[in-house]
Parts: C-alpha cells; structure tokens; sequence
C-alpha cells in the first residue's frame, strides 16, 4: 500500500511539473498590406506524441479554435484551412499579412496528457499614408496608425527622432492619430507609431518625408480649431526674388479683396487697418519669405487667402475653422440637459464631424456624422440628458476620409448640485431643545440671585441704628459667616426671625424626549416612570421670603 501512495505521489508531481512547463512567449507583428509573412515557432521537441495550434482573432470572428493537429510522427491535419496560414517546419507555421488572420495563436501538447507550450499575440497594423515622399511648405501633414488590437496597459504613440514640432495627436479607437501643422524644414524627419505593452516594445514603424521648399502657385487647405491657443501659419516662399510682397483675404460668403499685409524687401511688414493686428503678424520679409501667422484662431477668420510677389501669386491657402459650444436652457446643472455643438465654417466635398468622450487621453465615440457641401448643414450636435461629472472632457474631432484634420476640445465646467431639502435631525432637535433649557435655566438663576441681592440689601438695612445707617455705605460680606452676623443674632427665636428665613425653590432639569411612545410607557410602566425621575438631575436654589 506505501508503495502505491509513493508511487502515486510521484507520478502526480511528474504530471504537475509538465503542466507547469515554462510557456513561451512571442509578440509578432505584420504591416498590413506589406509582401511579408510572420513566423509562430514552436518550442523544442518534448515527449509529446500530440501537437495542436489554436487561435482567436481580435476581432472576434474566432475564440479557442484549433487550426491544425500535427503528430509526433510528421503527419497533420488541418482543422481550419485558411490559405494565409502555413505550415512551415515540423511544428512551426506562419501567416501572411492579413488583418483578420491578426490575434493570439496558443502551441498545445494534447497527448498523453495536456500542457501548454507557446503563446504568440499577433498585432495587425496599418499606417496611412503607406509612402511618403515630399510634402509642400506650409501643407498640414496627416497620419494616422492603426493596431488590430490595443491592450490596456499598452501604449500608441507617434514619436519623432529629433526634437518634436508643433503637432496635434489623437488616440481614437484603436488608431493613432497626428498632424503636422504648417509643415516647413524643421518638420523634416522619421516619425514612428509605437506601440509598447508591459514595458516591452512591440514594434515601431517609420515615416519619413522631406518638405519640398516654395509654395509658387500651390494651394493648401487647413483646419483650424477657434481656440485661445490654436494658430495658423499661411506659407508664401518664392524661390526667387522680389522687391514686394502682400496677403489678401477673400472672407466666405463675400466677394471682395480684403488687403492684410504687405512688406517691402528687409522692410517689416505693415497690417492693415481693417485687419485685427492684435491677432495678425508677420516676421517680415526678406526678398523670398512672407509667412503670415494669425493667433489665436478666431471663427471668422476663415476664407480664401492669397500671397502675391509683385504681380505672381505664390500661394492660395483656404482656411477652414471649428468652433464649439456648450448650450444649457438652466445652467449647467446636473439634472439639466446640456447640448454640446460643434460647427465648421465650410465643408469641402465631404467632411466627418464627431463628438468624442475623452478618458485618459484616448476618445470614445458617441455621435458622429458626415456632411456634404451640397447641403447647407454644417454642424453636429449632441444632447446629454443629464450632466455628470464623468462627461466633462469632450473633443469634436474632423475628419476627410478616414484622415484626421483637425480637433477641438471642450471641458465643461464641474455641475452644480442642486441643494437638498432639509430633512429633521433628531440630533439637532434634540441639541436645540437642550441649548434651550439650559438657557431658560440661566434666566431663572439670574432672577433668583438678583432677589437673593435685594433681600440681603434690605436687611442689612433694617439691622443698622438709624445713626449708624445715615450717610453710611451698604455693608459688604465676604463669607457665610459675616452674612449671618448682618442678618442678626444666631440666638435669635425662631419666630423672630421667621421673616427672614431663606426658602428652597426646587426646579428640575431633564432631557426633552423625542419618542412619541414614551408616555405611553409610562402609562404601562409606572414604576420605571418614578425611577426617572428620581435619576433627573434636580438644582436646588435659594429664595428670600418676602
């Protein structure tokens, strides 16, 4: 019988260490759309007769699904024949680049007993635009980097290997968002989408682009938030050179030429009247170099801009500007409605407006729709029933395509709360109605003591001789003592003294119940009623008999 149990004991903790062999871990990654494939190893060889590899997808078409069963003895069999996945080695397999194939692929041993050997997470992933070369001076640069999946403890980013430019950055879903506002020779670089999860750096993609300089009959279209801290920077360079140089304005919905700035060469540069110089500037220009710079953004500024050197027009700008707001008909107060709306002063071809819920940096989507220049709506608006402190942070995010152009937050200030109605304290009550016994009791001890004083006054009066008493100040007792001297002789018949014998007022002191039975308690139990009584705390004070 000891031998079974040894025996038994053994083979459990043989069994036990192979179900806790070391997994391996693998993270994978392919470019969606790249002529590539990734390779799932399997560890060594162990004493396994049985091989199975099984998947679930990110996005949720497949959970646990076993894809191939291969044995000890090279033969397999597929079990979900998909042409993008392969068998490679004995055990090994790899997939091509397909985003639905992207997800966790588990390497089991089967038999004799179960363990699990390998895990590999493969990330999908897909940046836009998929080459880029040059982009033009003063051009807004967007890219945006998608991942099949995005864990929450791992991180999305843009990173750039030099010093970072101006640039704004949106993580929306499961994609990366920036852009590169007025690009110029500073923005030259490798700009990477990152993604890191437990430390660890899954990978990291490059996009690099050169700024082709000059802007000679170029035409750009920016974006613009209407915000305090936002700014535009119109591009005019001409490679060539020239005496002078000017912007004009074309405002929607007018027609005429509205004169901003105009500079001559090594001159600074002169802001029209009609202009706000406040918000419009220029660094001056220099024979070639003409940038205008509006800031901060305001909504009416948007329209068509125009740089002309001498009588060549160097460079068309459209400026299209977003402004937001928050409407509440009672103030902002959490059981009142709020309507959150988010406006674009014009829509070229087609544009996408979405309001977006921002927690922790990253946007969730909750209302979004597409507009048409030929149609003359040109906002989104949202309407929260109810204002709680977890919907403050907002973002209405434009979109062209699938392409983010601009974005424009909105945090709402923290909701009011509303007062309650004051609802009955029975501490409270019970405090008051103390304060105000307590009270009651000082008046009555105040009234005694004064008639107490009147009547030692008195008799100190009627124990002088009249000529000891004329012009003679009032006697003063400093002890019990010398008051009963004053008041006379100790030895004195009672009933000659009965006039000024001191008399007892008792009042008691007792704590106001709030329990309605409680006479009725007393009713049924009249002994507990006499022994509080007895426990009321009683104050004795003394009255003169007048």
């Amino acid at each position: 019988m000891a031998m079974v149990l040894l025996w038994t004991l053994l083979w459990i903790s043989g069994y036990c260490h192979r179900l806790s062999a070391e997994v391996l871990v693998q993270y994978k990654y392919f470019h969606s759309g790249e002529i590539q494939r990734v390779s799932l190893q399997a560890p060594a060889e162990t004493n396994g007769t049985e091989f199975i590899w099984e998947w679930t997808s990110h996005d949720g078409n497949y959970t646990n699904t076993r894809i191939i069963t291969i044995r000890s003895d090279g033969t397999y069999s597929w079990n979900l024949k998909k042409e993008s996945i392969l068998k490679q080695r004995k055990y090994d397999i790899y997939l091509r680049a397909n985003w639905k194939d992207a997800g966790v692929f588990t390497y089991s041993q089967t038999k004799p007993e179960e363990v699990n050997l390998a895990v590999a997470e493969v990330f999908a992933v897909e940046v836009k635009p998929f080459h880029m070369d040059t982009v033009n001076e003063g051009s807004d640069v967007v890219m945006s980097c998608e991942v099949s999946h995005r864990p929450d403890s791992a991180t999305l980013d843009w990173e750039r290997d030099r010093e970072p430019t101006a640039n704004t950055m949106l993580i929306y879903n499961n994609t990366a968002h920036i852009i590169i506002h007025s690009a110029d020779r500073y923005s030259e670089g490798s700009y990477y989408c990152t993604l890191r999860w437990n430390g660890v750096r899954i990978f990291s993609i490059p996009r690099t682009f050169q700024v082709y300089e000059g802007t000679y009959e170029t035409q750009r279209t920016l974006y613009r938030g209407s915000l305090n801290s936002s700014e535009a920077v119109l591009a005019c360079h001409s490679l060539n050179s020239f005496r002078t140089v000017y912007w004009r304005w074309v405002a929607l919905q007018r027609s005429d030429l509205t004169l901003v700035a105009s500079a001559e060469k090594q001159k600074s540069a002169l802001i029209s009247m009609e202009i706000d110089k406040e918000r419009f500037s220029s660094e001056g220009f220099d024979g070639s170099n003409f940038p205008l710079r509006i800031s901060p953004v305001k909504f009416g500024d948007s329209g068509m801009y125009f740089c002309y050197s001498e009588h060549s027009l160097m460079a068309t700008v459209m400026l299209v500007t977003v402004q937001v707001s928050a409407v509440s008909p009672g103030g902002l107060s959490r059981n009142q409605s709020v309507v959150l709306n988010c406006e674009i002063s014009q829509v070229i071809s087609s544009v996408t407006l979405a309001w977006l819920r921002m927690k922790g940096g990253r946007g969730e989507l909750i209302k979004q729709e597409v507009l048409s220049e030929r149609y003359p709506k040109k906002m989104l608006s949202l309407t929260l029933p109810i204002l709680s402190r977890d919907q403050l942070h907002w973002t209405c995010a434009v979109f062209t395509g699938s392409m983010l152009r601009a974005q424009v937050p909105l945090t709402l200030p923290t909701p009011i709360t509303e007062p309650e109605e004051p609802k009955p304290d029975n501490g409270r009550v019970q405090v008051i109605g103390l304060a105000c016994t307590a009270a009651v009791c000082v008046g009555v001890l105040l009234l005694l003591g004064g008639l107490l004083f009147r009547h030692l006054k008195t008799a100190a009066g009627s124990s002088s001789s009249p000529a000891e008493g004329k012009g003679a100040a009032d006697p003063v007792y400093s002890n019990i003592t010398d008051l009963q001297q004053g008041q006379g002789n100790p030895d004195t018949p009672k009933e000659e003294n009965d006039s000024e014998e001191l008399q007892y007022l008792i009042f008691s002191l007792t704590t106001p119940s709030l329990d309605p039975h409680r006479q009725q308690r007393r009713q049924l139990n009249p002994q507990s009623h006499s022994e509080q009584e007895e426990n009321d705390k009683v104050i004795y004070a003394s009255v003169c008999k007048m």
